[in-house]
């Protein structure tokens, strides 16, 4: 017999169960009502061995990802379910779409109905804090009102700063032929020159006389960024992922810009700025923020330099500074671990895009001579002689407009991107039978889009779509099917110092050596992915760099070569701390 107690106790029981049965009832009748209302139909779905717990889309993907061809497989998916299908991952269903109305719905027409999402923030949190990376809502809106107007284009244009980089960057590379990878040249030249911009000192990877210190925050920032990819691959499930190297490369990181920040807080004290509390505001207050900054920093950007009057940046005797990104920020706070989380956010998105769109890049040239001479071609007749090129020129030069463009379409540096709805909504595409209807999103469902395969996409491009051909961008306004820095409200704010230091660099190439090549038992090795938070190469980039010494080349060639005899002597006195750029382990999620 039950005593009184467990009676009560069994009762109670049984009313919370009803409730919640009651409760998802109520639920799926207001989801069907919403559906109606929209017209949405079933997207088409996966098939699975394992209809309950989709173990086996799992191991595909793992397989995949081990494979190096986790695109090619999703790109193939789409190719024999629909361009828009659901599959069943761990018991979760999960929306697939290359569709571009669908990304513009996530991105733009329905952007309040999708949040970045917790796991992003569980999974980023030990390194980024809370920051534009991870941030939704409110918290997002703030962070993008303070960091978009800093990447107006009179801080986007310091070419002097990105010709230092360039310059070292380059004396690693051998003008005589002799093969050299120069892929983790790019990923070092853009950590260099990001921390410069941002700190406003460089960490200096790529000089001779490089610090220790140095060398270990280049490692742990790759190591870090690679254990934040696994972490982000396993979904709900990435608490399982420890690695104390992980825990050690994020402290390291902490602990090298933490004097940093201290700085920028003494110099905003001397500048009397106001209070050292975060500066969290409202959504309408950000917004209505960022765009009094956005003007003001526009309005500054249209003054004549030389009739310019004595500002915050000028030193007592009234000449300019040069522009510090950590300074601007700490104009609006104080708060050390707020600019610490903001600073180091911004940092990812100045540096891996960048590299990894100048690695493909420079996978593709040394492979099509044909492209390689039209852009030497173009070079030589926008620039006047070998001198560096100004922003302007650069924004001339169509044809290594066109070029990045193509390499960005069929080698996207972030192929795969993701979001949650926040409630019920839906995809204006990808239901009925012929995937032309809208498909129902529930409240908390996963939306993934892939962009490698929406860019490849020959009803969307052409039947040369897998071509690489930038002469197809002559007068194309390619809109929502061309996704390489996002889109809408979280359009990345730095895609155009990334276009300008990606320019920048390809330009002073193409005036310092006459020819790069492929070397020569590579040529016919595709392009491999190597998926983490961006998409690189895997094997590298190998080629043959050459300076034509009778027509002479960049003014600067004999002063690099012997930089280069310097740095390579140096090198090899030094132990070199590894970059771990791909660390790959078995994921489940992109």
């Amino acid at each position: 017999m039950l005593g009184p107690v467990e009676i009560s106790l069994v009762a109670f029981s049984g009313t919370l169960l009803l409730y919640a049965v009651y409760c998802q009832l109520i639920y799926l009748v207001s989801s069907n009502k919403f559906a109606r209302r929209y017209g949405c139909k079933p997207a088409r779905a996966d098939r699975h061995w394992d209809p309950i717990l989709g173990v086996d889309f799992v191991i595909s993907t793992i397989h995949a990802s081990r494979g190096k061809y986790q695109l090619e497989d999703l790109a193939q998916r789409f190719a024999t379910i629909g361009r828009t299908f659901t599959s069943n991952v761990l018991g979760e269903v999960l929306i697939f779409t290359d569709e571009p109305k669908n990304t513009q719905a996530v991105l733009a027409t329905h952007f309040n109905d999708f949040d970045i999402g917790e796991l992003r923030r569980q999974a980023t949190v030990k390194l980024l804090g809370h920051g534009i990376f991870n941030a939704d809502g409110a918290y997002w809106q703030h962070s993008r009102a303070l960091i978009r107007p800093n990447f107006v284009r009179k801080q986007v244009a310091d070419l002097p700063l990105m010709e230092h980089h360039v310059r070292h960057m380059m004396s690693h590379l051998p003008g005589n032929g002799t093969p050299v990878d120069i892929q983790p040249f790019f990923f070092r030249m853009t950590l260099d020159t990001a921390t410069e911009f941002l700190f406003g000192r460089s960490i200096n990877s790529l000089r001779p006389d490089a610090t220790a210190e140095s060398k270990h925050f280049s490692w742990a920032f790759d190591y870090s960024l690679g254990c934040i990819a696994q972490k982000m691959r396993l979904g709900k499930f990435n608490w399982m992922y420890q690695d104390r190297k992980y825990t050690e490369a994020c402290k390291f990181i902490h602990n090298y810009v933490r004097p940093i920040i201290a700085d920028a807080v003494v110099h905003r004290r001397e500048k009397n700025y106001q209070s050292d509390k975060p500066t969290l505001v409202s959504g309408a207050a950000a917004a209505i923020e960022a765009k009094k900054a956005a003007e003001a920093a526009a309005k500054q950007g249209k003054n004549n330099a030389l009739i310019r009057e004595k500002t915050d940046d000028d030193d007592d005797d009234g000449n300019a500074q040069r522009y510090t990104f950590l300074y601007e920020l700490a104009k609006h706070t104080g708060n050390e671990k707020e600019l610490r989380d903001q600073i180091i956010n911004t940092l990812i998105a100045g540096r891996d895009t960048t590299a990894s769109l100048m690695s493909s890049t420079l996978f593709i040239l040394s492979r099509r001579p044909d492209v390689w001479a039209k852009l030497q071609a173009e070079v030589t007749a926008s620039l006047d002689g070998k001198t560096p090129p100004t922003f302007e020129q650069i924004k001339d030069m169509k044809y290594l407009r066109f070029v990045l463009h193509e390499v960005l379409r069929l080698y996207p540096v972030v192929p795969i991107n993701a979001k949650f709805a926040n409630k019920d909504t839906f995809l204006p595409r990808g239901g009925g039978p012929r995937g032309e209807e809208p498909v129902f999103v529930q409240k908390g469902q996963m939306i993934i889009w892939v962009i490698y395969s929406m860019h490849r996409r020959e009803d969307l491009w052409g039947a040369d779509a897998a071509e690489f051909r930038p002469e197809r961008w002559e007068g194309l306004q390619a809109g929502f099917k061309f996704l390489p820095f996002n889109g809408g409200p979280r359009i990345c704010p730095g895609q155009q110092f990334a276009l300008t230091e990606a320019s920048y660099t390809i330009i002073r190439l193409c005036q310092t050596f006459s020819k790069i090549e492929c070397v020569a038992d590579q040529k016919k090795r595709p392009w491999i992915e190597s998926l983490n938070l961006t998409c690189s190469v895997t094997g590298g980039v190998n080629v043959r760099c050459y300076v034509d010494r009778k027509q002479g080349s960049l003014r600067e060639v004999s002063v690099l070569q012997d930089y280069d005899q310097t740095m390579h002597k140096t090198d090899s006195a030094v132990e070199t701390i590894p970059i771990i750029y791909a660390v790959v382990t078995d994921g489940i999620m992109p």
